[in-house]
């Protein structure tokens, strides 16, 4: 009883000590030409923080971004915990440094609302369900703030309010997004089958030099790849580019000449025109040789 008790005081205390930011300004929706971004402006009295969340396509994955020289990590620390409060418990993830403007930046990459629950030891593993707009936004109900802890010098909570308003108004970006790419986002909600990427590699395996390898953490520098009901492509784009123009190109003339698909089907078992995302890597030879 003792121990548990301490970890309750231990728990609060944590809390107490938190930096608490709260909205300046209301949110506002920044509709990318190949991404959707929430973004609030949250003060403590003397320090602002810009706070961000971010899709470059619909589903349950998000990207957190901190603008603001109050978020302040220890030297050393290679993991930066998160919660969505009041109810979760902390995660952690590598974040992302860089600066803008001379402030310090802070992303969060690979981050979903509602954590992904692991099967239980010995069971069978089962891919996630589909993604459900309706039931994030009814857990995004839920959720009143973020806190940061882990890593940080000391801790942070961003007093957002309920967030089903908010990531109601990034899935319809993220629709229009889609739509833009020329694809029909309901239609795309509703494949009973994804396109699938065959006939890998693509990429040469020089394609990517070894120094680069630890730029495309965290999601980064993402392949889209738009693709005809034919399983052909006929456009590559690169999301969250990290790497080089030059190596992004050749990334893309490879995957135009290369690429095929056995393309979507819609619920009627039909081809349709879609889009395949991923990371380069997928694209090019296994370490140590052979096929994927």
């Amino acid at each position: 009883m003792a121990v548990v008790a301490g970890l309750l005081v231990s728990t609060a205390a944590q809390a107490q000590d938190a930096n608490v930011f709260r909205p300046s300004g209301p949110w506002a929706l920044d509709y990318g030409d190949d991404y959707c971004r929430l973004g609030r402006v949250f003060t403590d009295g003397s320090n602002e923080v810009e706070v961000g969340i971010e899709r470059i396509r619909p589903g349950e994955q998000v990207r957190i971004w901190l603008v603001g020289d109050a978020v302040r990590t220890f030297r050393g620390a290679t993991e930066t915990g998160y919660t969505f409060l009041p109810s979760q418990s902390e995660r952690t993830v590598q974040p992302i440094r860089s600066s803008r403007a001379g402030l310090q930046v802070m992303s969060l990459p690979e981050v979903t609302l509602k954590p992904f629950a692991p099967p239980a030891p010995g069971a069978r593993f089962t891919p996630p369900p589909p993604y459900d707009p309706a039931a994030e936004q009814a857990f995004a109900k839920g959720i009143t703030a973020i806190g940061l802890g882990k890593g940080l010098t000391r801790p942070l909570r961003f007093e957002t309010g309920a967030l089903d308003a908010p990531i109601a108004a990034l899935q319809a970006c993220t629709d229009d997004l889609v739509k833009s790419w020329g694809v029909d986002p309901d239609k795309n909600k509703s494949l009973s089958v994804p396109a699938i990427p065959q006939g890998q590699p693509w990429l040469a395996a020089n394609t990517i030099g070894f120094a680069d390898f630890a730029k495309m953490a965290g999601n980064a520098n993402q392949v889209r790849v738009m693709i005809n009901a034919e399983g052909k492509p006929t456009s590559c784009h690169i999301a969250w580019a990290t790497l080089g123009d030059e190596v992004n190109g050749g990334i893309c003339k490879s995957v135009m000449e290369k690429a095929s698909f056995i393309p979507a089907k819609d619920s009627g078992g039909q081809a349709v025109a879609s889009y395949w995302m991923g990371s380069p890597m997928f694209l090019m030879p296994p370490m140590g040789g052979g096929r994927r």
